[in-house]
């Protein structure tokens, strides 16, 4: 008995030595560090600077592109990059490219950085910019707006950018709390409003004549509810002095034949 033990032993002792070596040898992180080498591939911050009070706009620079899988900037209010960074990804990989970061906040203090993530030799970073947003503007509801329409694609339910066009609107000379709003659905009409200053909110009834079309007459705008699930009451027009910014409900284009469909508008003062 005791020269079969002796013979165990070192038999057990090189069974649990190759366990430990398949342990090794299957360990990914181990085989991966062998074959780790660094990327030739290099980024620069090429400007950055505020496009407005409340976005800032930077253009970033790289080489060795066919060892980047991503590309964007990051920004952040802190230095170091510690906490609550945001980042933004190029659409595709290039040479040079120019992105914008928005809904940042006026007579801030940003700091900006490119970003490239490689194939082989992980994230590398430029050195932070710092970009200070001016002060936001103060407007008054009238005037003229650059408009953005978006329209409501039926078949996917996705909102889709339907091109921009200017609105203006003016105080109506026998009453100031009523506007006329000119241009809705680039198409020339002028609606009327009431303006409520103290929540800067213009309520636009409905069927109100906005185009007439030479096949089918008057063509009406009609207030649709939010989460399309019917009309609404009426076109509410949401505006803010602070950047002159202005935002509607949904709304449709409506004739005596049906509908040609439906939008809303995002507005900024020009």
């Amino acid at each position: 008995m005791k020269n079969i033990f002796k013979y165990m032993i070192p038999c057990m002792v090189a069974a649990l030595a190759l366990v430990s070596c398949d342990k090794t040898m299957d360990d990914k992180a181990a085989i991966d560090a062998q074959y780790d080498r660094p990327s030739s591939a290099t980024v620069s911050l090429t400007s950055a600077a505020a496009e407005d009070f409340q976005s800032v706009k930077a253009t970033v620079s790289v080489s060795g592109e066919s060892e980047i899988f991503e590309q964007g900037i990051q920004l952040c209010s802190d230095a170091s990059f510690a906490s609550n960074v945001t980042s933004v990804a190029n659409d595709t990989i290039e040479s040079s490219f120019t992105l914008i970061v928005g809904k940042l906040a006026e007579q801030t203090t940003y700091y900006v950085r490119g970003y490239a993530a490689t194939k082989t030799g992980g994230i590398i970073v430029t050195e932070p910019q710092s970009v200070t947003t001016p002060k936001a503007p103060i407007f008054t509801v009238d005037g003229t707006y650059a408009a953005t329409e978006w329209d409501y694609n039926q078949d996917t339910g996705v909102w889709e950018n339907a091109g921009e066009y200017e609105v203006t609107i003016t105080f109506d000379p026998a009453d100031p709390t009523i506007v006329n709003i000119y241009n809705i659905w680039d198409a020339e009409g002028t609606v009327k409003g009431q303006y409520d200053a103290a929540t800067g909110i213009i309520t636009v009834p409905n069927m109100q004549v906005i185009y007439v079309h030479k096949s089918y007459g008057d063509v009406w705008i009609r207030g649709v509810q939010k989460d399309m699930s019917g009309y609404a009451d009426a076109v509410y027009f949401k505006f803010t002095a602070l950047g002159g910014k202005m935002e509607c409900t949904p709304m449709g284009a409506i004739c005596s034949a049906g509908s040609f469909g439906y939008f809303y508008l995002t507005m900024e003062h020009k």
